[in-house]
């Protein structure tokens, strides 16, 4: 069995969608658990009606306490061998599930897939000429693909999971960039992963989502998990990704420091401007604007506030 785990949360206009692809997947055997983090909109309702309409589907209330905790109260009522995370404003193509089964095996600890970007109209790429699938038992290797496939790596919704990975381990909540952290401390307990190019999720863009808002303080906890990442790294002695972090982090620094700025944000303006105080003693690769201002800021203290008056001046900022 498959458990699919749908957090939802004031998307009662996009919830049918959703769970509609779900009940129509060409896998039979699944069990979809929606859990309703205290939605305010009419989406608890809209929860309970699709439920009366196939068994498969179970509903969890539960008061508001954000994604990751929506998750965890999931996972924990799951009873599949392996899990799916699906956004409840997202969706799946009609036969993902069947196409990750027959690739699924028991000793894999997750199955990597891919998302296209859409509104909800946009067909997926076309899967038919995907490549074979890549079977990887190395843990440097696997670091690697997180690196060089980005984000699409790094979400926990492009990944069919097994579900004993979670025994011990929960998502953190409360925070941010929660899929990020979670690969922190999952990763390097993975012995076999299989990477496959099937596009399977489609990932709805939408104003008022999570990572399309402003700055927020909140955010800033992207820069403990980069830190935590680098501990990791470096244990595993994959130095070229330690610097590629820190030049991440350095680009983010910048960034955010802008934002705080712009948004009169002074705790977070001041962190973010000794992140980047220490990250310019660093060897850092670099390129174009950021490059430069790396350069600066080993010899200009105020380089970055420089940096913001010019983006302002633009009307970048």
């Amino acid at each position: 069995m498959v458990s699919i785990i749908v957090p939802v949360y004031n998307i009662e206009k996009y919830l049918s969608a959703c769970v509609d692809s779900l009940v129509k997947q060409t896998y039979p055997d699944l069990e979809i658990i929606l859990v309703d983090d205290g939605s305010a909109d009419g989406s608890a309702e809209l929860c309970d009606a699709l439920a009366e309409g196939d068994r498969r589907i179970r509903v969890i209330h539960k008061e508001n306490g954000g994604l990751s905790d929506a998750r965890n109260a999931g996972l924990a009522q799951a009873t599949g061998d392996w899990v799916l995370f699906v956004d409840g404003d997202d969706f799946l193509v009609p036969d993902a599930v069947e196409r990750l089964m027959v690739l699924a095996e028991e000793d894999v600890d997750f199955i990597q897939f891919h998302y296209w970007e859409t509104d909800g109209t946009t067909p997926p790429p076309e899967n038919e000429t995907s490549s074979e699938p890549i079977v990887c038992s190395d843990n440097e290797q696997m670091w690697r693909w997180l690196y060089e496939k980005g984000g699409v790596a790094a979400s926990s919704c492009t990944k069919l999971w097994a579900r004993r990975l979670f025994q011990d381990v929960q998502f953190r909540k409360g925070i941010l960039h929660e899929d990020e952290e979670l690969l922190n401390r999952m990763l390097p307990n993975c012995r076999k992963v299989i990477y496959t190019d099937f596009v399977l999720y489609g990932y709805v863009m939408r104003c008022g989502s999570i990572i399309h808002g402003n700055f927020r303080p909140k955010s800033m906890i992207v820069f403990s998990i980069m830190e935590e990442r680098i501990a990791v790294l470096e244990t595993c002695g994959l130095q070229d990704l330690v610097t590629e972090t820190k030049s991440r982090m350095f680009q983010s620094a910048v960034i955010f420091y802008c934002l705080a700025r712009r948004e009169k944000c002074k705790t977070e303006e001041a962190v973010l401007k000794n992140y980047i105080k220490i990250l310019a003693k660093e060897k850092l690769e670099l390129s174009g604007q950021y490059k430069l201002l790396h350069k600066l800021s080993r010899v200009i203290p105020g380089a970055v506030q420089l940096y913001y008056f010019i983006r302002r001046a633009c009307g970048k900022s």
